[in-house]
């Protein structure tokens, strides 16, 4: 396929020893339809880019074995192509390579690890794009370390871990984690982390009924056999379903995230050149959101309480605290998240933990950033998997139950029933969310109209730009967006406003928008900005700097007679910032942004532009 091209495009290939396997980097900007050259064995292929897609970024193309390959072997070997500037891409897979594989990625100096995930088209090869933040095709929020996800079992097999209730040490391997039936681990962070404390306190209400269901649930967490036990006491999480790792040798093992300023973390350079800096400093600017993705949107939403979620202080419940319940019952209501109402439990947490520190904390104070993760395991193999980001990051209580209790923990979510849960109840799981925007953006075919895009929508969903899409992108994630961000689109007028709303505070920008239909693109840019305040205003200003008509001049200016667009007059897609669309219908709407993130917005109404007024 050939969608026309720059002479200047220079091949690169890669090799381990067998041959030539793969694929070649375009020049970093080089332009939409730009001819990629591959070489697999003796056989050259020509790769066009696909008329223009992902035109902000260099696409690597994966040749071994066919179009595309979700799965790899741990066995799999880098190849690297560069044209004097730098390492661009990715590594083959080898052939008959299985599900579940880690692909490994090298944009200039940096790396982006993304699961195969799933299963999906396993006989195949997947080509990744790089420069737009890395696709994941993964079914569930699994498949991100180092090991993959189905030896995870047989990986930290022979790790040794304490059993609480009795002390004995013993290898997982060896019944901690059982080869046969149902069975929930958590990988616990440190005995006196708030992760480990919220996670543990909200499953003791489903642990009797898990049992009953058969399935097995153990937790390991990083600490001593004293700390584990003090733990459980406070937290009244079962002892007999607890083991302790002093060392987190089964963390390390599983590849869950090690934290700010450790080797395969974020800032992993002060370890090496700032050894100073010890684990206590770490956890303060992680606690900061430093190098630990969705902290800040996790701690915030424990003020501001939501709707949409399940209230914390229930009577009966292991969290239940009376006077608080009754409290928050008279001045706020019932039968949701209050606000403050996570705040409040997190604070008793904290006056526990903190009265409690040096008894429920590890030595080594690195390891009070080492992040956990949980894993769903069937017959001993792992069937859905999460990996912790950053603190606040555990995957909900709720979640693990429902995979663990599900006909097929490693099913895929119905993309469109999950986008469309989210937009009109935010209910649906972040990691669902992002799964089902991944797998629509990678069908081929997409269901996109410009004409259903005309509308008001409110942003629900966002992985964040591309430098914090490429920790997202590592497991699934992103978050809903808490405060209000509405933007209109009227494609009989092409213009776009995008505002926040709180209260009577109104601000917003306008401006004009082309759709490029044939690669389902909204490029736009913003011309005015204005604020209202209530009633009063809007109090405008004029922000446009004149390239805009440049731009829409060259998309309409073709040379008479013959239809060709005149040479120099195109206009390159993707020069100005732009949204990607996956989906489209009359609930939701979903896209990639230039900066790499995904997002996902609800329709509220008609279309509000300078256009109506």
């Amino acid at each position: 396929r050939d969608a026309g091209a720059s002479a200047r495009d220079r091949d690169g290939r890669a090799t381990d020893g067998r041959g030539v396997f793969f694929i070649i980097h375009s020049r970093a900007g080089a332009r939409a339809g730009g001819v990629r050259w591959a070489r697999h064995g003796a056989r050259d292929a020509r790769v066009g880019a696909g008329g223009g897609d992902d035109v902000d970024g260099a696409r690597a193309w994966d040749i071994a074995g066919g179009a595309r390959d979700a799965g790899a072997s741990a066995r799999d070997r880098d190849g690297r192509a560069t044209d004097g500037r730098g390492v661009f891409f990715i590594i083959h897979s080898r052939a008959g390579a299985r599900a579940g594989g880690v692909r490994w990625a090298r944009h200039g100096a940096r790396d982006a690890r993304v699961g195969a995930g799933g299963g999906d088209d396993v006989d195949g090869a997947r080509a990744w794009d790089i420069a737009g933040g890395a696709r994941d095709a993964g079914a569930s929020a699994a498949n991100a370390s180092a090991t993959t996800a189905v030896e995870a079992l047989e990986v930290v097999g022979d790790v040794e871990v304490i059993r609480v209730s009795d002390g004995v040490a013993t290898c997982v391997k060896d019944g901690v984690i059982p080869n046969r039936g149902r069975a929930l681990a958590c990988f616990l962070t440190q005995f006196g982390d708030f992760d480990s404390w919220e996670l543990a306190q909200t499953l003791v209400d489903d642990m009797e009924r898990l049992k009953g269901e058969g399935v097995t649930v153990v937790a390991i967490g990083i600490g001593s056999v004293e700390a584990a036990r003090s733990f459980a006491k406070r937290t009244r999480f079962p002892i007999e379903n607890l083991y302790a790792d002093p060392e987190a040798k089964t963390h390390a093992a599983l590849g869950f995230a090690p934290g700010l300023g450790r080797k395969g973390g974020a800032f992993e350079w002060i370890e090496d050149k700032a050894p100073f800096v010890n684990g206590y400093a770490k956890l303060l600017l992680m606690c900061a959101g430093i190098g630990s993705p969705g902290t800040l949107p996790a701690v915030f939403g424990g003020y501001f309480g939501s709707k949409d979620k399940d209230q914390i202080f229930v009577e009966g419940s292991n969290l239940d605290v009376p006077a608080i319940r009754k409290a928050m019952k008279l001045t706020l209501g019932e039968g949701y998240l209050r606000p403050f109402e996570l705040a409040t439990l997190r604070l008793n947490n904290m006056v526990e933990i903190l009265n409690n520190w040096e008894e429920l904390t590890p030595k080594d104070s690195n390891l009070l950033i080492q992040r956990g993760g949980a894993i769903v395991f069937d017959d001993g193999k792992a069937a859905f998997r999460h990996d912790d980001q950053g603190i606040l990051g555990y995957c909900p209580a709720a979640r693990l139950v429902d995979k663990a209790l599900s006909e097929d923990p490693a099913a895929p979510p119905d993309a469109v029933e999950t986008l469309h849960l989210a937009a009109a109840t935010r209910k649906a799981y972040v990691d669902d969310i992002y799964t089902s925007i991944s797998a629509l953006e990678k069908a081929k075919e997409k269901n996109v109209a410009g004409e259903d895009l005309t509308g008001k929508w409110r942003l629900i969903y966002t992985t964040g730009t591309k430098k914090v899409a490429a920790n997202v992108n590592k497991t699934g994630g992103g978050s809903y967006f808490p405060i209000p961000a509405v933007q209109s689109f009227d494609l009989n007028s092409g213009r776009i406003r995008n505002g926040i709303y709180l209260g009577p505070i109104k601000f917003f920008f306008d401006g004009p928008f082309i759709w490029r239909e044939k690669l389902n693109m909204l490029e736009f840019t913003f011309t005015r900005v204005s604020l209202a305040l209530g009633s009063a205003g809007p109090w405008s200003k004029d922000i446009d700097d004149g390239k805009w008509d440049a731009v829409k001049m060259a998309e309409q200016s073709a040379s008479s007679g013959q239809g060709n667009v005149e040479k120099g007059k195109a206009s390159k897609p993707g020069a100005n910032p732009f949204f990607k669309f996956v989906y489209a219908d009359d609930k939701c709407i979903a896209a990639r942004g230039r900066g790499g993130g995904l997002a996902l917005w609800a329709r509220v109404g008609e279309p509000e532009t300078d256009a109506q007024e």
